[in-house]
């Protein structure tokens, strides 16, 4: 019987019907971003779609239209846990339907990670934007718990699946006023653009600040050659309280 990672963020923090969430993914999508058919990976934020799916639109529509394999990068919230894990299902289940694992890549992975599977909303939430965006494509969830090794996970990416498109799954600053939001939030895009990980270890905010890291060294053994910003929005954008807000920003890496 197939392993199958049932949804349980639906219905809070995305549409639970299957029709109304394909036309809020698609309005996402919908947008007058370039394509950059070579970069090899994204950072997007994952908070409930009526905040930041707008910025997360921004970073999927300009990625890649053909990729067979994306690895999605996500922080833990809710379960505590030291490092690494890959989700070695056979599936992820959204709305929309299954979403297929790579299973020879998360196999290879789990010899040198931890493998237990859990409901992560960081993760579930960008799940709908890989089944619009790349239908036929295969995913490798990795979930990163309490001081990973950020270094190794990248090896681990380009030994495996160094063609993968790999997604970076982080907000940024919390609950902040909006100015202040927007000065520390400012700090850590401009780490991204550098292209260096060793300034994202820094006293940066970002709950996927080690998403981003790994990603930033998958590109230096990619040989990136630039990081560019794409969309930045809080949740005041979207009606929230301005004197407490949240940094959502997408960004890609050619």
């Amino acid at each position: 019987m197939d392993n199958v990672l049932k949804p349980k963020f639906a219905g809070s923090f995305y549409p639970s019907d299957p029709l109304t969430l394909e036309v809020t993914v698609k309005q996402y999508l919908d947008n007058d971003s370039i394509i950059y058919e070579d970069a090899i990976g994204m950072v997007v934020p994952h908070a409930g779609y009526v905040y930041s799916g707008k910025t997360a639109g921004y970073g999927f529509s300009s990625a890649p239209t053909k990729k067979s394999t994306i690895v999605i990068i996500a922080p833990s919230h809710k379960f505590p846990f030291r490092g690494e894990t890959v989700f070695n299902s056979d599936f992820l289940e959204t709305p929309l339907g299954v979403c297929p694992i790579n299973k020879q890549v998360t196999k290879a992975l789990a010899t040198e990670m931890e493998t237990f599977v859990f409901n992560e909303h960081s993760l579930e939430v960008l799940i709908p934007f890989v089944q619009i965006k790349w239908p036929e494509a295969e995913i490798v969830p990795i979930v990163l718990g309490i001081e990973p090794d950020c270094e190794k996970v990248a090896g681990l990416l380009h030994k495996y699946v160094p063609d993968a498109f790999v997604i970076a799954s982080s907000d940024l600053s919390h609950f902040y006023p909006q100015n202040v939001a927007e000065r520390i939030d400012r700090l850590t895009i401009n780490a991204f653009l550098s292209l260096s990980a060793e300034k994202l270890k820094k006293n940066l905010e970002a709950c996927g600040k080690t998403a981003i890291q790994i990603l930033l060294l998958f590109a230096e053994l990619s040989n990136a050659s630039k990081a560019i910003e794409l969309d930045y929005s809080t949740s005041a954008a979207a009606g929230g309280d301005k004197e407490s807000v949240v940094g959502y920003f997408s960004g890609i890496v050619v």
